[in-house]
């Protein structure tokens, strides 16, 4: 008989480019490393990412359209059903899917949920980093950033993730009752680290030793990140920039955000901008 599903998930949550691959490569250098940096291209080692379509191939028994949205839900729910019975006790996942429904299927399904951390970062930081990521220019960016509907992936052995609109994202996550969510943001991972991330690993139930907490933390600088990726490149990069670990920096978008584009943000994000803290 099989066993039932457990509440193992526990996700690693953040509208794309917003700190999710930082915070991984802090945990993976704490749970996983020693004295020395741990590779970047290791980080996939501590969980899963749900964009990875080898899950929903899997699931499938082969392949299948990642543009069609109706059967990657479907096809999600079952790999993370399967995840929640056979996975490990804790099951760390990487997601930049927003907390909500599509076709009347959670994307986030309670029952299966442990917890969950939200990275946030303000908007106009966002627009920046996203647009150097996709190869969008920064109007494009914080156009997409305002589409309900939007999504990213759905080609090349990426899943489709549904990522709605920022506000509607942040909202998704810090407004959700049930799944027990600790929100950070990017900004005080910079400013506070050990007082982040210890905040972190006590959300995820990983004891805090203060000797492993600052040598993750350096092992972890933007510096040593960037050193590894010129060395050996990233595999999360894309083909559109240069280096995923650009410049590493929290409030960029005042130096580089026009006057209007600052309005727009604002405009389009306000609440949220407000709700998270950030004047």
């Amino acid at each position: 008989m099989e066993q039932p599903p457990r509440q193992s998930l526990f996700w690693i949550a953040s509208y794309p480019k917003s700190g999710n691959t930082w915070l991984r490569v802090f945990l993976a250098n704490y749970l996983l490393g020693g004295k020395d940096a741990l590779p970047i291209n290791s980080v996939g080692k501590l969980g899963y990412a749900d964009a990875d379509a080898r899950h929903y191939e899997r699931a499938n028994g082969g392949d299948y359209d990642l543009a069609d949205a109706a059967k990657t839900v479907a096809l999600r729910n079952r790999f993370l059903l399967r995840t929640a019975i056979t996975g490990p006790k804790v099951a760390l996942i990487k997601t930049h899917n927003y907390n909500s429904t599509i076709n009347g299927t959670p994307l986030i399904p309670t029952p299966y949920t442990r917890g969950a951390i939200y990275v946030a970062r303000h908007p106009g930081d966002v627009a920046i980093s996203f647009a150097s990521h996709y190869g969008l220019s920064i109007d494009e960016a914080i156009e997409r950033m305002r589409e309900h509907n939007a999504v990213v992936g759905g080609s090349q052995g990426t899943a489709l993730q549904f990522t709605s609109d920022w506000s509607s994202h942040v909202q998704s996550w810090a407004g959700a009752k049930t799944h027990n969510v600790r929100v950070i943001r990017y900004e005080d991972m910079h400013d506070a680290p050990a007082k982040t991330f210890s905040r972190v690993l006590r959300h995820i139930g990983v004891a805090v030793d203060k000797a492993k907490l600052a040598r993750a933390i350096n092992n972890s600088r933007f510096e040593e990140l960037k050193r590894q990726e010129k060395a050996d490149g990233f595999t999360e990069n894309t083909e559109h920039q240069p280096r995923f670990f650009r410049k590493g920096i929290a409030g960029a978008w005042r130096d580089i955000l026009t006057a209007d584009q600052i309005k727009t943000v604002i405009r389009d994000h306000g609440h949220a901008i407000k709700a998270l803290g950030y004047s």
